[in-house]
């Protein structure tokens, strides 16, 4: 686990006072991140990680599946070694945990969108509405969209549509998370909660409003997310994660997995022999991946007529030297980056190595400590 030694967190006036605690619940690990608001600048005042694995017995890096008072416990031991004092907290709900749906709908008021969107949320939803907490949002019009005025000529207008987002989390979840609230001693009226995916492009596409996809990869599962104006216009999630090709390359070369592990951390795809049997893996495993990015983004690109140019990795698997070159090379005319959400905090100058090398991994909980900030 990393963490800001005190002597940093004392460079800040006023510790943890007005302070935003941002929780991200992954597979395999915790991260937190601690922000503050100073001369309307975003501080980080502290982080940390903690590996969930060796709770669980199995290796650090492996997808786990922790009961919430074990999850609680680690999370306290997080808020001890940091020096945090959670008195205002927001948890990132998993993307896996949530559904996500757009579906566009007929340009009506807001109590005709409030009757049908039940109705429509039932055609995505597996369950009984009663068993999920149900919420919507209308996205705002396209800029095409909006060009385009009434038809000429005596031809009947179209009907207008809109598009809306349809939010699902499953009513277990949330007792979960209630249970690892009142478990760390969190005062209820001090939390908040906010589905993975919104919290990312927070904290890392900021004011860019060109087609962007977003690929979360973590432990277990990739997340896909279009980005268009500034807003979630569609999601998937790909059963396959950075513990794939772990688990891939352990077999490959006959090794324990702690043992790739740390191969594939240390050395990535760069170097030589190590490199290049890392590099076939990665590609092979990730074959899945990039064949669900094109298919996704081929779709949207004909729909809208719109051209995607920028991809953006984050997650521990995003940490993987050189996975962005593996990806990039598998379509024309996109740039592929890795995602530094830090780069929206102030923090000190001489941290700035560590946080870049660790920033891909604390997208999620960086971007739900940005919006404690806003509550």
């Amino acid at each position: 686990m990393v963490s800001i030694t005190e002597s940093i967190t004392n460079m800040f006036s006023g510790a943890h006072r007005g302070s935003s605690v941002g929780v991200d619940i992954g597979a395999s690990s915790i991260k937190v991140v601690e922000v503050e608001k100073v001369d309307e600048r975003a501080v980080l005042k502290n982080y940390g990680e903690i590996a969930l694995g060796p709770r669980a017995g199995v290796s650090a890096g492996q997808a786990t599946n922790l009961s919430p008072e074990a999850l609680a416990e680690a999370l306290r031991d997080i808020f001890q070694e940091a020096g945090i004092s959670p008195r205002h907290v927001s948890f990132a709900i998993p993307f896996s945990a949530s559904l996500l749906s757009v579906a566009e709908l007929p340009e009506v008021g807001n109590k005709e969108l409030e009757s049908m969107i039940p109705l429509e949320a039932r055609r995505y939803i597996p369950v009984p509405l009663s068993e999920v907490s149900l919420d919507w949002w209308v996205l705002p019009k396209r800029k095409a969209e909006k060009k385009n005025g009434a038809p000429t000529g005596g031809v009947p207008a179209p009907v207008s549509k809109i598009e809306v987002i349809i939010a699902a989390i499953h009513n277990e979840v949330i007792k979960k998370y209630e249970v690892i609230q009142q478990a760390t001693r969190i005062p209820g009226e001090a939390v908040h909660f906010e589905i993975e995916i919104f919290s990312t492009l927070r904290a890392i596409v900021g004011r860019d409003l060109s087609p962007i996809m977003v690929i979360d990869i973590g432990a277990g599962s990739t997340k896909l997310a279009l980005v268009d104006e500034g807003v979630v216009r569609g999601s998937h999630v790909v059963s396959m994660g950075g513990q794939d090709i772990t688990l891939a390359l352990a077999k490959s070369l006959n090794i324990p997995f702690t043992q790739a592990e740390e191969t594939k951390c240390r050395v990535g795809t760069m170097g030589d022999e190590e490199g290049r049997d890392i590099t076939v893996v990665a590609e092979i495993v990730l074959a899945n991946v990039i064949n669900e990015a094109a298919h996704f983004v081929e779709n949207y690109e004909r729909k809208h007529g719109t051209k995607v140019s920028k991809f953006i990795l984050v997650g521990g698997g995003a940490r993987l030297k050189g996975i962005e070159k593996i990806i990039e090379k598998s379509f024309s005319g996109v740039s592929v980056v890795i995602g530094d959400p830090f780069e929206r905090l102030d923090a000190p100058a001489f941290l700035a190595p560590t946080l870049k090398d660790l920033s891909p991994n604390f997208a999620v909980a960086v971007g739900i400590a940005l919006k404690g900030l806003e509550e």
